[in-house]
């Protein structure tokens, strides 16, 4: 960290504290969604709204979250991040607060954007401060950390949730993240250290303009992406929320290179490391996200599990991240990045690879065995790629290039759902069949229904069989980048 008192800031003490109030930050905002996500139903249920309404809950979050994670990226590297930290913290719980006296649905929909201002402040910083923390050579071994809290609340809430929701009812997941919340507020408060700035950063300004072009551009993306195979990539709202996404997109390219302090300086992405290590970042997730989303219609409603046991099953994925990472990590720190990425991109496509054997007959240990591999190649991928793509800025940038490497992970995966989705739909219009995903739930055993059932699988077979090319592409950009990491330099645009 920039300070008078960096000669204490890699301390062992130090750093291991700034993991635990990261850590809380982190399983904070995952778990809670985690949880929410588990409780749709039953707030259908409770506040009178069908599922496609209801679902909302969670796209207003994930919009929110993901529109708002570069703005406030840059605004912590000018202000300096633990009075984001602390203050997105602050503004969780206070979403989690009007979530629990939310008595119509219109006021849990702003119970959650305010939750999702709140986590891009929070996530925008976690990785931020984790390096800032931990000396250069331990960086792989921090991100690796930082995942491992990633995954054990991916893992644990619907767990959690499912528990605390059946015993106390959906308003009491809102309960347990102000709680929680509130204790990581105590806690970051009396351990993160605030920065100096410089007088240069002092002197900078917020690119507000910059800050509404890069947020329009991304929320009309994510907003085209959701509804393309809802409506059909033909249909109008979906081009034209393209459309308002493209050219939101090139304004803001044309204003970032001429506004003198700019949200992201676009010449980092003449950089190879840090353009190709994006690239293959959006690449994984996008080929990931497809098996994440349709592979618990496949166990529950194709093979018949139930669905504590397809929870089960998928579980492995999360609890591997979390296991690999910090491994992954550590090892990137001695050898580089390069290799390890490429380890973990070939399990992931191996993953990917296994279910395209899929059938509407399987076991579902093949699904184990892909999860299994799937959460290991992202756990082994994503610390050595992360590290890559952090060391080729200073400090003064952290809180932006961390925003930008969880805006590609967002990006990625709902693009992966769009798109596995869209070939799940054409193959079942295809075989004459309601290209409805919903259909699925009506299926039953018979034999006159064995039909659908094999339109879905095969629909799911082929997105898969894409996804595995298309992180068989990150594999090889990721071999063919260059290792030897850019000499830092000082970015003062």
């Amino acid at each position: 960290m920039i300070s008078e008192n960096n000669k204490f800031t890699f301390t062992t003490h130090y750093k291991w504290f700034v993991y635990l109030s990261v850590a809380c930050g982190a399983f904070l905002t995952v778990s809670d969604q985690q949880a929410t996500n588990i409780a749709l139903p039953k707030i259908a249920e409770d506040l009178s709204a069908d599922i496609p309404t209801v679902q909302w809950v969670y796209l207003i979050y994930t919009l929110s979250i993901s529109a708002l994670l570069l703005p406030m990226g840059r605004l912590s590297d000018l202000v300096g991040r633990k009075i984001v930290y602390c203050v997105g913290l602050s503004i969780f719980s206070v979403g989690a607060f009007l979530g629990y006296i939310s008595g119509i649905l219109p006021v849990l929909l702003v119970a959650k954007a305010v939750q999702g201002l709140g986590g891009a402040m929070i996530q925008a910083n976690g990785m931020a401060l984790m390096v800032d923390a931990f000396p250069n050579q331990e960086r792989g071994k921090a991100l690796g950390l930082y995942m491992t809290i990633i995954g054990l609340g991916a893992a644990s809430g619907p767990i959690l949730g499912g528990f605390i929701i059946g015993a106390f009812g959906w308003r009491s997941i809102f309960v347990a993240t102000i709680i929680l919340g509130m204790i990581s507020v105590v806690l970051s408060l009396k351990i993160l250290r605030k920065e100096d700035r410089s007088s240069d950063i002092k002197r900078l300004s917020f690119d507000w303009v910059g800050a509404t072009l890069s947020a329009a551009a991304l929320a009309f993306f994510l907003l085209s992406l959701t509804y393309s195979y809802r409506l059909g990539w033909s249909n109008l709202i979906v081009i034209t929320a393209f459309s308002l996404s493209a050219s939101s997109l090139v304004a803001f390219i044309w204003w970032e290179r001429r506004y003198k302090n700019p949200l992201v300086d676009l010449s980092l992405f003449a950089i190879p490391v840090f353009s190709l290590g994006m690239l293959a970042r959006y690449l994984a997730f996008m080929s990931g996200s497809s098996a994440v989303f349709l592979m618990p219609f496949y166990l529950i409603q194709i093979i018949g599990l139930k669905e504590s046991d397809a929870g089960l099953v998928m579980a492995a994925s999360s609890i591997m991240m979390a296991l690999t990472s910090p491994i992954s990590g550590k090892i990137s720190d001695r050898i580089g990045t390069k290799w390890p990425a490429v380890t973990g991109l070939v399990c992931w496509a191996s993953a990917i690879a296994i279910y395209t054997t899929l059938s509407v007959d399987s076991s579902p240990w093949v699904v184990f065995i892909g999860m299994f591999l799937q959460g290991s190649g992202n756990g082994i991928f994503g610390s050595p790629n992360t590290s890559a793509v952090m060391n080729v800025v200073e400090a003064n940038r952290y809180g932006v290039v961390s925003a930008l490497l969880n805006m590609v992970r967002t990006s990625g995966n709902l693009t992966g759902v769009a798109m596995g989705t869209t070939l799940v739909v054409i193959t079942m219009s295809s075989m004459s069949y309601v290209p409805d995903l919903s259909t699925i739930d009506s299926v039953g055993n018979s034999v006159s229904e064995i039909g659908i059932k094999t339109a879905f699988t095969e629909g799911m077979t082929k997105a898969f069989l894409l996804g595995t090319c298309i992180v068989g592409l990150a594999i090889l950009i990721t071999v063919f980048r260059s290792e030897k990491t850019p000499v830092k330099r000082k970015l003062t645009r």
